[in-house]
């Protein structure tokens, strides 16, 4: 079969490659559609141990069960399905008390194991979620980044925010606004430094401002804001996250661009504010996110271009280099033809 492998630092290549046996307790996929993650661009960029070539990545993915293997009902041949990629051990304490997303032990498709950026994937049959037909492969790949916002909303307790603040306007961005929006928060600004993601977030956000004109949009507010959203992961996004949030208010950090960050530390302590780190996702939160997306709750408001898999190494290589994209998200789609 035709694969994007990364093989070696900082190189993609699509490559004739064997196929994944069917192992018992797994169903073999044919590939619709692969979102490539910014978590991948920055593991090729940067050379991440996360990432380690060579390496079929493409962890948000959807596809049709072609095969299964033993123990799997034959019933599951011909379903749409997305994929939960990731394969928690069962066995720790994270994972005994349901929180398997934070498993140290965990296995992850697209990331210790072959992904979605080839014609064909094998994997376990229970990280299969069954996709309604004629869903959109632009909105089924979406279920994986949304499984991501359902856990970090679902983090700040049963009461909706009344206020919020979403820092940065990429797909986990606009996701978590609209999750937001879901559960009823009242007002939200959102902040980016490029000005098309902010204009593709205005009809979502009460304000959609650079990080310099944040400081007087929150400033109408008085008391500050309940909640504040990381989604970029920066040092300076992640101090503003703090000093912007109200007395008791709460950051959640979804990003991770920067390994450490100063924080007004003082501030947090007298204020007795708290930042929770949130990251990926329960297996049931994931089959919330393909309930949202299946039953049109939400429509992901995020700008995407479909390539063909023969031309996703150069798509995949401008992410990594930094060239400013035309959309959002980049979706691979393997049974796409080249143009």
């Amino acid at each position: 079969m035709r694969a994007l492998v990364y093989t070696e630092a900082r190189t993609l290549e699509v490559l004739d490659v064997p196929v994944q046996p069917v192992a018992p307790g797994e169903a073999s996929l044919r590939v619709a559609a692969a979102g490539i993650c910014g978590s991948d661009v920055q593991g090729v960029a940067t050379r991440s141990p996360r990432r380690t070539p060579p390496l079929i990545m493409g962890h948000e993915l959807t596809g049709e069960v072609v095969e299964v293997g033993d123990g799997v009902p034959r019933a599951l041949i011909g379903r749409h399905v997305a994929v939960n990629p990731q394969i928690p051990c069962g066995a720790c304490s994270a994972c005994r008390s349901g929180s398997e997303n934070v498993c140290q032990n965990r296995e992850l498709v697209g990331g210790t194991r072959p992904g979605g950026f080839g014609e064909l994937v094998s994997v376990p049959a229970g990280c299969l979620h069954i996709l309604p037909d004629g869903l959109d492969i632009d909105i089924g790949v979406m279920a994986e980044p949304l499984a991501t916002c359902v856990h970090g909303v679902a983090l700040m307790g049963r009461v909706a925010p009344r206020s919020a603040v979403v820092l940065g306007a990429g797909t986990i961005g606009v996701l978590a606004v609209q999750m937001l929006r879901l559960i009823g928060t009242e007002w939200i600004a959102v902040s980016d430094v490029d000005a098309d993601r902010r204009r593709g977030v205005e009809s979502l956000a009460d304000v959609a401002v650079d990080p310099g004109e944040l400081d007087a949009a929150v400033g109408e507010r008085q008391g500050g804001i309940e909640i504040a959203i990381d989604a970029a992961g920066t040092s300076s996004t992640r101090r503003d996250s703090v000093r912007l949030l109200q007395p008791l208010g709460t950051a959640v950090w979804f990003g991770m661009h920067d390994q450490d960050s100063p924080i007004p530390a003082f501030d947090l302590v007298v204020r007795e504010q708290r930042i929770l780190g949130s990251f990926a996702y329960t297996n049931p939160e994931f089959a919330r996110a393909v309930e949202l997306l299946a039953s049109g709750q939400i429509r992901p408001l995020v700008s995407s271009s479909i390539v063909p898999l023969e031309e996703s190494a150069s798509a995949f290589e401008a992410l990594v280099a930094g060239r400013p994209a035309s959309s959002l998200k980049s979706i691979v789609a393997p049974g796409l033809p080249a143009s």
